[in-house]
């Protein structure tokens, strides 16, 4: 059930959406919590960098090039972020997991394009204009983490106690 959340979550990138405004930051904590630890992050990884090809290349006509490392590196960290809630999810655990996931990815992916794009200029001051101008982007990404998250690990309680409650039943 969690492969599936992440595949559909990735195949919703290519519905059209609001930027930064999609169930994949969501569905990764949400794998980072329930997905064996390697799997966390190399089969959401994949799948990411797969579609961004796809996106970049054939639906924007874009080069993808050598930043797809960044993006890569910005989508596991929020994998590994959802390790914070493999023991325990507790409501604070998650608040923080939830601004935790999208503010490494913000913190990777426009260092990524300042770096690499010619967009900034390779200063403190361009680092920080690159940063400021991410800035709406990110807003929706913790927005979206924490209505997508929600859904995903609240469907999985009310799922497993479901099935807690049907199993005693069907046993005793």
């Amino acid at each position: 059930m969690v492969y599936l959340i992440i595949v559909l979550s990735v195949l919703a990138r290519f519905i059209p959406h609001l930027h930064n405004f999609s169930p994949v930051y969501g569905a990764l904590l949400f794998g980072g919590a329930h997905l064996r630890k390697r799997n966390s992050v190399w089969f959401p990884v994949i799948l990411l960098v797969a579609s961004d090809i796809v996106l970049t290349n054939f639906i924007y006509h874009l080069n993808i090039g050598w930043m797809e490392l960044f993006q890569a590196a910005a989508f596991g960290s929020i994998a590994l972020v959802g390790w914070l809630l493999r023991r325990r999810a507790t409501k604070p655990r998650f608040f923080l997991a939830t601004f935790a996931g999208p503010t490494a990815f913000y913190l990777i992916s426009n260092f990524g394009v300042w770096f690499g794009w010619q967009s900034y200029p390779r200063t403190w001051a361009g680092l920080v204009e690159c940063y400021i101008a991410g800035i709406p982007y990110y807003g929706r990404s913790v927005a979206s983490t924490l209505l997508f998250a929600a859904v995903f690990f609240g469907g999985y309680e009310f799922w497993s106690s479901r099935r807690a409650l049907s199993e005693s039943h069907t046993s005793g």
